[in-house]
């Protein structure tokens, strides 16, 4: 393949992506709105009781009806590696003195192994995109659709593609701020349900990114939910 058929195989590639930069911890789309990515730890409801599911979900729900503004659900599964960890465990057995525990070690191994074969173990992470839009909320302020202000960032709609608005420091800087206060807000309410959550960096965007369009490297299509 030349470099001619190489270079427009990237330009199709981008064409495809509503991503236009990525930079401060922010995505920043085409049409030129802006989305930050929270990364939360799951927590198991049924392994509560009664009463803390309750409040779990009371509290989920009322996070939910104070926002003004939309947000994307974002869950991401994958076959889980633990070829590094076995490795690490095997390389500790050299070290072991004493024959029945080198037993039983390479008896954990085995099984790790052999079940590992027949079951898939699923990693899955948690995500909620925080969006700021100032184009599309400019818009619905003079007769455009409201729905049009709950486009999120991985379903967007073909005017998303084809803009490519360029925000200079001054508009980056003063929508970012709106963002970050929708950030901090979402952040503040994640804690008080007793999550642990935490803004995804950029570096740390840039491969998430890369993984939800290359769909051989995730094990299930990825699961949305906006509210």
């Amino acid at each position: 393949m030349n470099k001619n058929n190489v270079q427009k195989n990237n330009s199709s590639t981008q064409n495809l992506m509503p991503i236009n930069e990525i930079r401060n911890n922010t995505i920043i789309l085409k049409n030129g709105s802006l989305r930050s990515i929270i990364e939360v730890d799951g927590i198991n409801i049924d392994l509560m009781a009664n009463e803390d599911q309750e409040n779990v979900l009371r509290t989920w729900q009322s996070f939910l009806n104070n926002l003004d503004f939309s947000i994307q659900i974002l869950i991401v599964s994958r076959k889980a590696n633990i070829d590094e960890y076995v490795s690490n465990v095997e390389g500790k057995t050299a070290d072991l003195e004493e024959e029945l525990l080198k037993t039983q070690v390479n008896d954990y191994v085995a099984f790790i192994r052999d079940f590992t074969t027949n079951n898939q173990i699923i990693d899955k992470k948690y995500y909620v995109v925080v969006p700021y839009d100032p184009f599309v909320m400019k818009k619905s302020v003079f007769g455009g659709q409201v729905k049009d202000m709950f486009m999120s960032i991985f379903n967007l709609n073909r005017e998303a593609f084809s803009q490519d608005v360029l925000l200079d420091d001054k508009e980056f800087q003063k929508n970012y701020q709106q963002l970050i206060v929708r950030q901090d807000t979402v952040l503040s309410q994640l804690q008080r349900l007793g999550l642990s959550a935490q803004l995804v960096t950029t570096n740390d965007i840039i491969p998430l990114i890369h993984n939800i369009y290359n769909p051989d490297t995730i094990l299930k299509p990825t699961q949305t939910k906006e509210f």
